[in-house]
């Protein structure tokens, strides 16, 4: 059985969050948010979907939020440890779902924590790009500024 990708719920944000793998924890802490916020991140999203492993375990959620700039969005996801069941099927299905919402977008961009490795291989094999190296308030953490075109 494949990862299964279905619409984000409110309930689906809080599983996640009770099960964060530390990585994504640190992530979103260092921008100065908590883990209050991801439910609310699912509702503010444009699109949100919730990903399983193939044994029914919530894997993670993800959404495109909008950025205040036309055709331009802000992707964001966090994880749970069972992302790491079935990485390459994840990255099949997730390049799968994107492929039909990016045609909404020209741009879709976010930071992601340096020290958060799996999050950058799996953006990679999505088609995103570290284009450069900020430290962004309250933390001042290293975070990669990630960005994929669209068009």
């Amino acid at each position: 059985m494949n990862y299964v990708i279905k619409e984000a719920t409110v309930q689906d944000a809080l599983e996640v969050a009770r099960n964060i793998r530390p990585e994504d924890k640190m992530e979103i802490e260092g921008l100065g948010h908590n883990l209050g916020a991801l439910p609310f991140s699912v509702a503010l999203s444009d699109v949100a979907v919730s990903f399983y492993n193939k044994d029914g375990d919530i894997a993670g959620v993800a959404g495109i939020c909008p950025s205040g700039v036309p055709r331009s969005g802000i992707i964001w996801m966090i994880c749970t440890p069972s992302v790491q069941t079935q990485p390459i099927t994840f990255v099949r299905q997730a390049r799968k779902w994107l492929a039909k919402e990016e045609k909404n977008y020209d741009v879709l961009w976010n930071y992601t924590d340096i020290r958060n490795t799996l999050h950058h291989k799996l953006l990679k094999m999505i088609g995103f790009k570290a284009l450069r190296v900020l430290q962004p308030a309250p933390l001042y953490l290293p975070y990669y500024e990630i960005v994929k075109l669209c068009v």
